[in-house]
C-alpha cells in the first residue's frame, strides 16, 4: 500500500512538472526585401522564412536615405503590424501622398520583426479534455509532453483499474462457490486486494482527468488574456524620428 501511494505521488508530481510551458525565441527571418513605385504607392515585397505555426509577429517597415536619414512610413497597409503571417512572400503598400513626403534620393527598404509570440488556444479546449484526457493540452501549449503523459497515465490507470475490477469479481465469484475452507481466506484476500487496486487506480485517473480539464481551462484563459494584451499593447508609442518634407520630425506618441 505504501509503495502504491509513493508511486502515485511521484506520478502526480511528474504530471504537474510537465505543466510548465517551454518559452523559445523566434527563428523567423526576413529575406528578399525590395520595392517599386506604383502610382501614389511604394510597394514593398519581402519574404518570411522559418516562422512557427500560430506565431504572431510585429512587422515594422522603415526606409534609409543615402545620407542615412531614417524614414518611418505612417500610412501603410498589407502585411505589416501585428499579424499571423506565416512563411512566404508578403507585401506592404505605403501611401506616400497621404504622408506628404517628397522623396528625392535613393532609398533602402528595411523590414524587421520587432516582436513575436506563439499564441495558443483558449479555454474552450477544455471540452476536448472532457472527451479524452490530455487532448485539450495539445492546443493550449507548446510543450506537448505534459499532454502525452496525461493521456497515457490516465488511460493506463483506468485500464489497469478495470482489469483489477474484473479480477476482483472473478476471485469473489470463486470465493462464494468454494467449499474448501482452506482456500476461502486466500480468495477473499485476493478479491479484496484487487478491489482495492481498482479503487486506487481509478480514483487517481479521475483526479488526473479532472485536473487536466481544469488546467486546460486555466491555461486557455491565460492564453486569451495574453492574446488580448499582445494585440492591444502593440502601438506606435515611444520616441520616433520621421522624415517629412525633406526634414526630420521628432515625434513622441502615447496611447491611452
Amino acid at each position: 500500500m505504501k509503495l502504491q501511494m509513493k508511486s502515485s505521488i511521484i506520478l502526480l508530481f511528474a504530471i504537474v512538472l510537465f505543466q510548465i510551458p517551454v518559452i523559445c525565441q523566434t527563428n523567423a527571418k526576413i529575406a528578399d526585401v525590395d520595392y517599386y513605385l506604383e502610382g501614389n504607392y511604394i510597394v514593398v515585397n519581402y519574404t518570411i522564412i522559418g516562422s512557427l505555426p500560430k506565431e504572431h509577429m510585429t512587422i515594422e517597415l522603415s526606409f534609409k536615405t543615402e545620407d542615412n536619414k531614417l524614414i518611418i512610413p505612417q500610412t501603410v497597409s498589407g502585411d505589416i503590424g501585428n499579424k499571423l503571417l506565416g512563411d512566404g512572400l508578403k507585401t506592404v503598400r505605403w501611401d506616400i501622398v497621404s504622408d506628404h513626403l517628397i522623396l528625392s534620393s535613393n532609398l533602402k527598404a528595411i523590414v524587421t520583426i520587432t516582436s513575436s509570440k506563439v499564441l495558443y488556444g483558449g479555454p474552450s479546449n477544455a471540452l476536448l479534455s472532457v472527451i479524452i484526457p490530455g487532448l485539450g493540452g495539445y492546443f493550449v501549449e507548446k510543450n506537448k509532453t505534459r499532454s502525452i503523459v496525461t493521456t497515457i497515465s490516465t488511460l493506463g490507470l483506468l485500464g489497469y483499474g478495470i482489469s483489477q475490477k474484473h479480477l476482483a469479481n472473478k476471485y469473489y465469484d470463486e470465493y462464494k462457490a468454494i467449499i474448501q475452507t482452506t482456500e476461502i481466506d486466500n480468495l477473499y484476500n485476493k478479491a479484496n486486494n484487487a478491489q482495492h487496486k481498482y479503487y486506487i487506480s481509478t480514483r487517481i485517473a479521475a483526479g488526473l482527468w479532472v485536473f487536466d480539464i481544469i488546467w486546460v481551462a486555466v491555461k486557455g484563459i491565460q492564453n486569451k488574456k495574453i492574446s488580448k494584451s499582445y494585440f492591444n499593447t502593440f502601438n506606435m508609442d515611444g520616441l520616433r524620428v520621421n522624415y517629412v518634407n525633406k526634414g526630420l520630425q521628432l515625434k513622441y506618441t502615447v496611447s491611452f
